[in-house]
């Protein structure tokens, strides 16, 4: 039996302010306004737009009590979530798609999103990420998809979304360029460890990875070693200055924070100034690590 490709994401934030139960926002993709349907009438919706592949899995929708096992809602979880995308089309796995899917909303919101659960035609899965999607309540904006933009964006880089996770028989066809990007991607997605984050004395790691990202995505075929850095914010800029005048001098002081870390400074920095001076302690450059991980994005 063929398994279906739609699946479902619902998150914390924001209540729609609508009394409309669902958006229609082109070619089968839809935002829902999950404030507007009780538990029981979200379920029979959710089974009327992915079938449950059979019978044995229609215990995994709405549960009474709190279970181990990761399937199924509970009324108190489901009345944490405000809003959710239908996404009609997923890699052809098909219902086991749910880190490459979320890796394009991801790329397409300013901030790293937390699904409270995820659906498929195998039902309900709830979602742990070591982080409560509670915390993260304003970040879930519902408004930056409730457009066709979104659509257009998801379709495009549909092809993609491969590259948000390691699949055995994907891979085995990969050549270097997919390993690239596979490699940028996974490190993008590291990224959210950081993100409402930062360590005193490990926030400039953030820098690091960032460079490695940047490096992957527009140095790593030279067969050049030198110069990187300057090659880098050429090519940053040939793509982005249209959007990001600054984007060359954002790089540059990115890489002199990702050398301060890899190369020790820092931490000498660290050693000779707090004896003498009380909370001394370097702090984050929160504005330049913000702007260079949306022009990163972009």
């Amino acid at each position: 039996m063929a398994r279906a490709t739609t699946m479902f994401f619902a998150f914390t934030g924001n209540p729609i302010n609508e009394d409309t139960k669902l958006f229609e926002l082109k070619d089968g993709y839809e935002l829902w306004n999950l404030k507007k349907f009780t538990t029981d009438e979200f379920v029979g919706a959710l089974k009327n737009k992915i079938a449950p592949i059979n019978d044995n899995v229609l215990r995994n929708y709405k549960i009474e009590d709190n279970v181990q096992d990761l399937f199924g809602i509970t009324e108190k979880q489901y009345e944490k979530c405000s809003w959710g995308l239908l996404i009609p089309n997923t890699l052809e796995e098909g219902g086991f798609s749910y880190a490459e899917t979320l890796f394009l909303l991801n790329l397409y919101s300013p901030n790293f999103l937390y699904p409270v659960f995820h659906a498929t035609d195998m039902g309900i899965m709830r979602q742990t990420h070591g982080k409560d999607p509670m915390i993260y309540f304003h970040n879930q904006n519902h408004s930056i998809f409730n457009n066709k933009n979104f659509v257009d964006f998801y379709k495009t880089l549909y092809e993609q979304s491969k590259y948000g996770s390691w699949h055995l028989d994907r891979i085995q066809s990969w050549n270097k360029e997919d390993w690239r990007l596979f490699v940028a991607a996974f490190l993008y997605s590291g990224l959210s460890d950081y993100e409402n984050s930062k360590s005193s004395f490990g926030w400039q790691r953030e820098s690091a990875e960032m460079a490695t990202i940047l490096e992957a995505l527009f140095t790593a075929g030279d067969a050049r070693n030198e110069e990187v850095m300057y090659r880098l914010r050429k090519r940053m800029a040939a793509l982005l200055a249209w959007r990001f005048p600054d984007v060359e001098k954002d790089i540059k002081e990115l890489y002199s924070a990702r050398s301060a870390f890899v190369h020790g400074s820092f931490f000498e920095q660290i050693a000779k100034e707090s004896p003498t001076a009380y909370n001394n302690i370097p702090t984050p450059d929160f504005d330049l690590l913000y702007t260079v991980n949306n022009e990163m994005r972009f």
